[in-house]
């Protein structure tokens, strides 16, 4: 679900489960994601990495989208191996859409020779994994100085949502039918 309302990304809705005040009746058992394009500007107070914090390494950026997920019933080992997964499959996205190579590197998209474009976290609350995970198109001038602009056009920011709403229900889809198809004996 592509959200038009939210303007600012400031960390808070990444502490406590978000998806059934989007998605009512309507929540996935598998997991859902939402996204939106907002400055995003998380300090101290709503920040999760503890690393970031003791740096004071916080997230700014003037224009990005941003993708935040919910999927219940997984630990935080499972978390993390999702977000690195799920952001490989977003850089790929991106490489195409951008025409340009990409690398991960542990949760981070890179633009080869260009920098840093992407910020991402993940934890587990109350059972559930939340993430986040925000594109840079314009990254502004409080970001830090290898933050990468993408320079997404509106209409490439609408589809890169899409297309990335797309894969996320199209993966869990797929790990669970994968969980159901093994023979124990």
């Amino acid at each position: 679900m592509i959200i038009k309302t939210i303007s600012r990304y400031d960390g808070r809705l990444l502490h406590q489960r978000f998806a059934y005040r989007y998605f009512g009746d309507n929540v996935n058992a598998l997991g859902d994601i939402i996204a939106f394009r907002a400055s995003m500007h998380v300090e101290a107070e709503f920040m999760i990495d503890q690393e970031d914090v003791l740096n004071n390494d916080f997230i700014y950026s003037d224009d990005a989208v941003n993708f935040l997920w919910e999927i219940p019933q997984l630990p935080p080992f499972g978390a993390v191996a999702f977000q690195r997964l799920f952001n490989h499959e977003i850089a790929i996205i991106l490489g195409k859409m951008l025409a340009k190579p990409i690398e991960v590197r542990g949760d981070d998209i890179y633009i080869i020779n260009g920098g840093k474009a992407s910020v991402s976290i993940t934890h587990v609350k109350d059972g559930t994994a939340l993430g986040h995970t925000g594109i840079n198109i314009m990254a502004g001038d409080k970001a830090p100085k290898f933050a990468y602009s993408t320079k997404l056009t509106d209409e490439q920011a609408e589809k890169f949502m899409e297309e990335v709403i797309a894969l996320f229900y199209t993966m869990t889809q797929d790990m669970f039918i994968a969980t159901t198809k093994v023979l124990s004996k």
